[in-house]
């Protein structure tokens, strides 16, 4: 056993605990003031970190107080290497993806017109496209990353002329850069962010970095939803699952969708989106369900509080004639802004109790990966 007493003072203001803690937890610094303020719950068995009072208020006051929440320093520090593509940048500087693109206010192409690294002002649907690079910020699958770096790049014709599978992540790339369906056509909307070079540039090098993030594999499905495109442990904003499950169309927008479950007739698919951590100013009173994992290979639910067991909706549930599948998330938002979905995969019918709501509890297909799972059951607490 090895014990660590830490009787370093606090005497120089630069000092970055984010950078030390960050090294031990593998948390991003958002990730990390949770961990201080709850006393680090999800460390693994036998390790602890523990802080007094008033070691933890210094430590959260010098995370909050870096030179990464503010612009004007980032802006100076882009003046003196101009040189750095976003990667470099973000390594060099100990910044995150996050501080750069402020949950949709600021972004990379901002930061570099402001240190006058590019010269000119925004291109026309520049500003509006920049907003949403925040959108691309998790994609963390190969299949995925692969399609929207290609779609980026080339025209490759029209999007009706790709194989299903290629329409559909088309059509999920679309709703990311254009939730409200703006542009008239699907050909059209990838072409109006093509023309954006720097659109494009950052777009890609933020798929890039996500990518290269991630941590763990993803799956794909099988049977007859082998050619939808979405992976088992892969996230997805709710625009990329309603597009890659054939339900959001230019008619049918996925803004439309506000509750947390959809079906999709043309594949038969239920649709599950599960907010873990709910808050009363974000949900009513009528949609502060009971959802939680009860281990790795099962999954407590509640559906919709009008929905009866005799229902279309409870049969499909109840009966199994529907394929269903689970999107889980810890809150609604994160650093970034609103929080991609975990893809729980399939799930079957295991039993149920009631009605309106129907508490329902589901068998896995595949078992929750365990840091998720560890993380999920402080946030259904």
């Amino acid at each position: 056993m090895l014990t660590v007493l830490d009787f370093v003072g606090y005497h120089r203001q630069e000092f970055r605990f984010d950078l030390k803690l960050r090294a031990l937890t593998g948390h991003t610094r958002k990730g990390l003031e949770r961990e201080v303020e709850r006393g680090f719950p999800l460390l693994p068995s036998g390790c602890q970190i523990v802080m007094d009072r008033q070691a933890q208020q210094i430590v959260l006051d010098n995370i909050r107080g870096q030179v990464a929440n503010r612009w004007r320093d980032m802006v100076a520090e882009l003046r003196r290497h101009p040189q750095h593509d976003l990667g470099t940048f973000l390594d060099e500087s100990g910044l995150e993806l996050s501080d750069v693109l402020k949950a949709g206010s600021k972004s990379w192409t901002t930061l570099r017109r402001d240190a006058q690294v590019i010269p000119g002002e925004s291109e026309p649907g520049e500003s509006e496209l920049l907003k949403r690079m925040r959108a691309l910020a998790h994609v963390d699958d190969p299949v995925r990353a692969a399609a929207y770096q290609r779609l980026l790049a080339d025209d490759g014709g029209a999007v009706d002329a790709l194989s299903p599978g290629e329409q559909r992540l088309a059509r999920m790339l679309f709703f990311s850069l254009y939730p409200s369906a703006a542009p008239a056509s699907y050909d059209e909307g990838l072409r109006q962010a093509r023309a954006l070079r720097h659109v494009v540039g950052e777009a890609s090098a933020i798929v890039d970095l996500s990518f290269d993030a991630a941590r763990h594999q993803t799956l794909a499905l099988g049977g007859e939803l082998g050619e939808v495109p979405l992976r088992v442990h892969g996230r997805y904003q709710r625009e990329e699952i309603l597009a890659g499950l054939d339900y959001a169309s230019l008619s049918r927008k996925p803004t439309s969708v506000m509750q947390g479950v959809a079906y999709s007739p043309d594949l038969n698919v239920d649709m599950l989106f599960v907010t873990l951590k709910k808050s009363e100013s974000d949900f009513s009173p009528t949609t502060m369900y009971r959802d939680y994992p009860i281990d790795a290979q099962t999954f407590h639910w509640e559906s919709q509080s009008t929905t009866s067991v005799v229902s279309p909706t409870g049969q499909r549930y109840l009966t199994g004639s529907s394929t269903v599948l689970l999107f889980v998330r810890h809150e609604q938002k994160d650093e970034f802004g609103t929080s991609p979905y975990l893809f729980l995969g399939p799930v079957s019918y295991a039993g149920h109790t009631g009605e309106r709501p129907i508490a329902i509890t589901w068998s896995l297909e595949h078992a929750i990966p365990a840091e998720f799972l560890a993380s999920a059951t402080v946030a259904a607490q």
